[in-house]
C-alpha cells in the first residue's frame, strides 16, 4: 500500500513534465489536434496487445502497444492514401481498420512469455519517462524560433528535421505517390510511410496548425513511446523494474566518451572549454579520427521518430521469435514476419538488418535441434509477409533504379582506427557490456537473440555500405541497435551487482558509475548545442544555425500565396549545397526542377542535373530562358548564394523581361517567372 502514493506522485510528475514539453512546442489548437490524433493512432495497438496477454497486467500493452499501433496505422493509412482516399476522416478510418485485428489477436494468447506487471513498474517507468522532457524539451522549444535575425533552425536538424519537413509537405499535397521535389517528373525515392500520419494531419489542418507544431508533437509522443518500449524490452527478459529503468537511462544518457575527450583535449591545449559549442560532439570519431560515427540514442530522440517506429516494430518481430512458448509455431513466425515487413517498409535499411538477425537466430536454432521441418514451416510462415513488404517497397517507389544504392565490400572507414574510434564512440556501454559477460554466462535468461543482432550489426558495419553517404551510414543504424540491446544487458548487470556478496562488489559498482559519469558530458553538451540557435559560426560545411532571414520569410509567404502548389522553382543547387539544400521544398513548400538532396541515393542523377541547371545562372539570357523552359521551370529564385556565385545574374535576367518578368523582389530575394 505504501508504494501507491509514490507511484501516483511519479506518474503525475511524468505527466506534468511531458505536458510542459508539448506546451512549449505548440499552441492549444494544434496541441489538442495533434495529441488526439496520436492517441487515436496508438489505441488499436494497445488493445491488440491487451487481447494477446493472459493476466500479465498493463505493462505489455503500454510498452509495446503504442508503437505497434503506430506501425500498423502508418501502413493502413498509406494504403488508403495511395488508393485515393483523402480527408480528415482518414485519421479515424486508419485506426478503425487496425482495430479489426483485436478479435483475431485473442487466438494468439499464450504464444509468448510477456512481462508480468510488478508493483514497482509504475514508479520505475514514470520516472524513466521524465528523461524525454529533460533531453528534448529545451532543444525543441527553440526549433523554428523567430528572432530579430529571422527564423532559426539549429543546423543539427537540417539533415533530419528539415528533410522531414520536405517529405511531409509533399505528402500533404495529396499525390497518390509523393512527387520527388528534387527531380522533376520523378516520384519520391525514400521510405516515406512513417511520415504518413503527419502528412494527413498537415493536409487537413495546415490553416491553423503549423508544420513545426505537428512534427514536434509527434516527435515527443514517439520519444515517450520509445522509452516505454525499451523499458518493456528489459522487463521482457525479467529484469527487475528498478534495474530495467536504470539500464534504459544508462543507454540514453551515457553512450560516448567524445564529450569527455573534447573537454580533456581543449584543457590540455589551453583552449576555452566553451569552444565545445562549436563541435558536432557526438561525431568527433568521424571528424577528428576519420572513423564511422555512432550516434547516441539522445540523437534518436532529437531527430528521428520515423526510425524509432521502424526500429521498434522490427525488434518486436525479432523478440517474437525469442520469447515464443512453442518450439514450432507458424503463427508466431507469421506475426514476426509481419512486424519485420513493417520495419522494412518504415525504415528500410534498419528493417533489413533486423530481418537478417531474425534469420540468423532461427537458423542457429534449427541447427541446434536438427529439425529441418521446423525450419521449413517457419521460413514459409515468415516469408509470405516479408515478400509482401518487399513488393510494397517497390510499389511505393522507394527504390531508385538509376544506380546502385548498397554495395557489399570491406568498408575501409569502418576499419580505420577501429578500436580507438569504437572506444571513443561507445566506451561507457562497452565497459558495462564487458562487465556483464559473467552475468550473461551464468544466467538462465538467454539473451542469444541480441547476440544474433550483434553479429548481424558487425557484418553490416564492416561489409555493407550505403553509397553516397560518405561511407558512414551503417554506423548510425548499428549503434542504435547495439545501444538498445545494451539496455537489457546493463539491467541484468545491475541486478547481479545488487545481490553480489563478493568483495569486488563496491569496485564493480564504482566502475559502472564512473563509466556512466564519463559518458554524460557528451549528452549534456549535445543537448546544449542542439538548442543553441545563437551560434551563427561556421561548421565544417555550413553555419551551425540555419537562419531564414525576414526577406526569405517574406518571399516564402509570397510564393505560398501566389504560386501553384505544383509549380517548379529553381535555385543554384551547387551554390547552396549543404547550407540550404532543402530550402525550397522544406520552407517555401515548392518543388525544384533539380536539386541536390543529401538524403537521396543514388546521387549521380542529382549531381549531373545540378551541374547542368547551374548554367542557367551563367549563360546568355536567351540561352538561360531556353534552358529553363526545357527543364519545365516556372520560377527562378535569386538569393545571396546565386548573386555571389554568378555576378550580374539579375542584370541578365532583367534584360529579357518579356520572357522572364520579375514577379517578386525585396531586399535580398528576386523571383523571375518563366513565360
Amino acid at each position: 500500500m505504501r508504494t501507491r502514493p509514490a507511484a501516483l506522485a511519479a506518474v503525475i510528475l511524468a505527466a506534468l513534465a511531458s505536458i510542459a514539453s508539448f506546451a512549449v512546442v505548440a499552441g492549444p489548437l494544434a496541441l489538442g489536434f495533434g495529441l488526439v490524433s496520436q492517441a487515436i493512432f496508438i489505441l488499436p495497438g494497445i488493445f491488440i496487445l491487451r487481447a494477446i496477454t493472459t493476466g500479465e497486467g498493463w505493462l505489455p500493452s503500454l510498452a509495446f502497444g503504442p508503437l505497434l499501433g503506430q506501425a500498423l496505422g502508418c501502413f493502413v493509412l498509406t494504403l488508403l492514401w495511395v488508393a485515393g482516399a483523402r480527408g480528415p476522416w482518414l485519421l479515424l478510418a486508419g485506426p478503425a481498420i487496425v482495430a479489426g485485428l483485436i478479435v483475431p489477436a485473442r487466438r494468439l494468447q499464450g504464444r509468448w512469455r510477456l512481462p508480468v506487471t510488478a508493483p514497482g513498474d509504475a514508479i520505475a517507468l514514470a520516472l524513466l519517462l521524465i528523461i524525454v522532457p529533460l533531453v528534448v524539451g529545451w532543444p525543441f522549444a527553440h526549433v523554428g524560433e523567430l528572432t530579430a535575425d529571422g527564423q532559426s533552425y539549429r543546423a543539427y536538424f537540417t539533415a533530419d528535421y528539415v528533410w522531414r519537413r520536405a517529405v511531409v509537405i509533399e505528402l500533404a499535397k495529396g499525390a497518390p505517390l509523393p512527387v520527388n521535389p528534387y527531380f522533376a517528373g520523378d516520384v519520391l525515392h525514400y521510405y516515406w510511410m512513417p511520415h504518413m500520419l503527419t502528412g494527413v494531419q498537415y493536409h487537413f489542418a495546415r490553416a491553423w496548425a503549423s508544420l513545426d507544431e505537428l512534427l514536434l508533437i509527434r516527435s515527443i509522443a514517439i520519444d515517450l513511446f520509445f522509452v516505454g518500449f525499451l523499458y518493456g524490452m528489459a522487463r521482457l527478459f525479467r529484469v527487475r523494474p528498478w534495474a530495467a529503468a536504470l539500464g534504459v537511462a544508462f543507454v540514453i544518457l551515457s553512450t560516448s566518451f567524445e564529450g569527455l575527450y573534447a573537454l580533456f583535449d581543449y584543457s590540455s591545449k589551453n583552449i576555452p572549454l566553451s569552444a565545445v559549442k562549436n563541435l558536432n560532439i557526438d561525431a568527433l570519431s568521424r571528424w577528428n579520427f576519420q572513423g564511422i560515427p555512432i550516434d547516441g540514442l539522445q540523437r534518436l530522440l532529437f531527430y528521428q521518430p520515423h526510425h524509432i517506429v521502424g526500429y521498434t516494430i522490427g525488434l518486436i518481430g525479432l523478440l517474437a521469435l525469442a520469447v515464443r512458448t512453442r518450439p514450432v509455431d507458424a503463427a508466431a513466425f507469421a506475426v514476426s514476419g509481419v512486424c519485420l515487413g513493417l520495419s522494412i517498409a518504415i525504415s528500410s535499411f534498419a528493417g533489413m538488418m533486423v530481418t537478417v538477425a531474425a534469420m540468423l537466430f532461427e537458423f542457429v536454432g534449427v541447427l541446434r535441434t536438427r529439425d529441418i521441418r521446423r525450419g521449413v514451416i517457419h521460413a514459409i510462415a515468415a516469408a509470405i509477409p516479408l515478400a509482401a513488404s518487399v513488393a510494397v517497397v517497390y510499389g511505393l517507389g522507394y527504390v531508385d533504379r538509376s544506380g546502385s544504392v548498397v554495395e557489399l565490400t570491406v568498408n575501409r572507414v569502418a576499419t580505420h582506427q577501429f578500436f580507438w574510434v569504437t572506444f571513443l564512440s561507445c566506451g561507457p556501454v562497452l565497459i558495462a557490456a564487458a562487465m556483464a559477460i559473467p552475468a550473461l554466462m551464468s544466467e538462465r535468461r538467454s539473451v542469444a537473440v541480441f547476440g544474433a543482432l550483434a553479429v548481424t550489426s558487425m557484418f553490416f558495419y564492416f561489409f555493407v555500405n550505403v553509397l553516397d553517404h560518405q561511407d558512414v551510414y551503417t554506423g548510425w543504424r548499428v549503434g542504435h541497435f547495439m545501444f538498445m540491446s545494451a539496455a537489457v544487458v546493463i539491467g541484468m548487470l545491475l541486478e547481479r551487482i545488487a545481490v553480489s556478496t563478493s568483495v569486488t562488489q563496491p569496485l564493480q559498482l564504482g566502475v559502472l558509475v564512473i563509466a556512466f559519469l564519463a559518458g554524460l558530458p557528451t549528452t549534456l553538451i549535445d543537448i546544449y548545442n542542439t538548442q543553441d540557435i545563437t551560434n551563427h559560426n561556421m561548421a565544417p560545411s555550413a553555419h551551425w544555425t540555419l537562419v531564414l532571414s525576414p526577406d526569405e520569410l517574406q518571399a516564402f509567404d509570397w510564393i505560398q500565396k501566389n504560386t501553384r502548389p505544383d509549380a517548379l522553382f529553381q535555385v543554384d543547387p551547387l551554390a547552396r549545397d549543404s547550407e540550404t539544400w532543402a530550402y525550397l521544398p522544406a520552407f517555401a513548400e515548392r518543388r525544384m526542377a533539380i536539386g541536390l538532396p543529401i538524403s537521396m541515393v543514388p546521387l549521380a542523377k542529382y549531381q549531373q542535373g545540378s551541374e547542368a541547371i547551374r548554367n542557367l545562372f551563367e549563360e546568355s539570357p536567351l540561352a538561360a530562358y531556353e534552358r529553363a523552359v526545357r527543364a519545365r521551370v516556372n520560377y527562378v529564385l535569386v538569393g545571396p548564394p546565386e548573386r555571389t556565385a554568378h555576378p550580374g545574374v539579375e542584370d541578365r535576367f532583367n534584360s529579357i523581361a518579356n520572357q522572364m518578368p520579375l514577379a517578386f523582389k525585396n531586399g535580398s530575394i528576386s523571383i523571375y517567372e518563366i513565360h
